[in-house]
């Protein structure tokens, strides 16, 4: 798989390890991802007809974030012009 497409995406060069995963229960594209310090990412990519709903939901695992609950830590949020436009919700893992 070709994921060149990614390469827009703040700190792909140091991305070691990008593997699909295929579970859940969003229609999201969900990746693994391991850069070279050992750090592990969780890429959720969708389209970009979901921006404003995906974008509520990053501010969302923001606050609860800073309220200290264990959740996945959101790191950034954007969009990638892939060819097709995605709006990307990068979080640790």
């Amino acid at each position: 798989m070709n994921y060149n497409r990614f390469s827009e995406i703040k700190g792909f060069r140091t991305w070691k390890v990008i593997q699909p995963i295929m579970k859940g229960w969003s229609n999201d594209q969900k990746y693994y991802i391991e850069d070279s310090t050992g750090l592990n990412y969780l890429l959720r990519t969708t389209n970009i007809s979901e921006y404003a709903r995906k974008q509520k939901e990053f501010e969302y695992l923001q606050l609860v974030s800073k309220l200290g609950i264990t959740a996945s830590e959101p790191v950034d949020f954007g969009i990638c012009s892939d060819g097709e436009q995605k709006c990307i919700n990068c979080s640790l893992g």
